[in-house]
């Protein structure tokens, strides 16, 4: 059971750290559905479409029916017709989702961390997609009660005013997530933890040094120092934070 509390957007504050949500290379799987396509000092972005997990569960679901009712069958029991009728609605159900996945629009969240835009899904079927000014994003929270409302869980989700549709972002650890998002586009702090990053950290460390390291876009609770200890002493004696 999913319970709506009305609230305010979230804050653009790190506030948790992201050992969750670190980002891994291994993770980064360019081309893949619902994997990270790009992950470095320019962009962070993930692919949002559709899987074939609806497809392979009526498959699976199919296929134990039929095996049931060949056993049935071959052991000379009762007349197995509405049985092998009972299949059709999992094939039909297996063929859509296959459908939807080969024919849906890719769907990606992208993270210009330079330019400080995020680029968002307007619909499920509709190929555009929206970019914006991440200080303009509107993210919420939304909490998931049990049957005697004691809080399960919770997402975080985009609220579009403009197009009047909400895209989910997270649902496990979702406010770690949202504190990734913050940090990843804080432009003037360090990349975020996560060995996909690794190979960009020192590229991302020049270009803020050669800008004077400016103070951080967003604030912050949880400490993010340099991946170096000459780096930021560095800043520190450079920006003085």
């Amino acid at each position: 059971m999913s319970s709506f509390w009305k609230a305010a957007p979230l804050e653009k504050v790190i506030r948790h750290k992201v050992d969750y949500h670190q980002v891994k290379a291994e993770k980064v799987r360019p081309g893949k559905r619902l994997n990270i396509q790009e992950a470095n000092d320019l962009f962070f972005v993930t692919n949002e479409s559709v899987s074939l997990t609806y497809f392979w569960t009526s498959i699976f679901l199919a296929s134990l029916l039929l095996v049931f009712l060949l056993v049935i069958f071959f052991s000379k029991e009762n007349d197995t017709l509405e049985g092998f009728l009972m299949i059709i609605p999992f094939i039909i159900i297996a063929v859509i989702s296959l459908m939807i996945h080969v024919m849906a629009p890719v769907k990606e969240i992208v993270l210009d961390r330079l330019n400080g835009k995020i680029t968002y899904p307007k619909t499920f079927i509709d190929k555009e997609h929206r970019t914006i000014e991440f200080d303009s994003l509107h993210v919420y929270r939304t909490l998931t009660t049990s049957g005697d409302f004691a809080i399960a869980g919770g997402k975080i989700f985009i609220k579009d005013r403009k197009y009047n549709y909400t895209w989910t972002l997270k649902s496990n650890e979702c406010l770690e997530y949202w504190s990734f998002m913050v940090w990843y586009m804080d432009k003037n702090r360090p990349l975020p933890p996560g060995s996909a990053f690794d190979p960009y950290r020192e590229n991302d460390y020049l270009r803020r040094k050669e800008e004077g390291f400016p103070k951080p876009l967003y604030p912050s609770g949880v400490n993010t120092p340099e991946a170096k200890p000459a780096w930021q002493k560095e800043r520190k004696k450079i920006g003085g934070w």
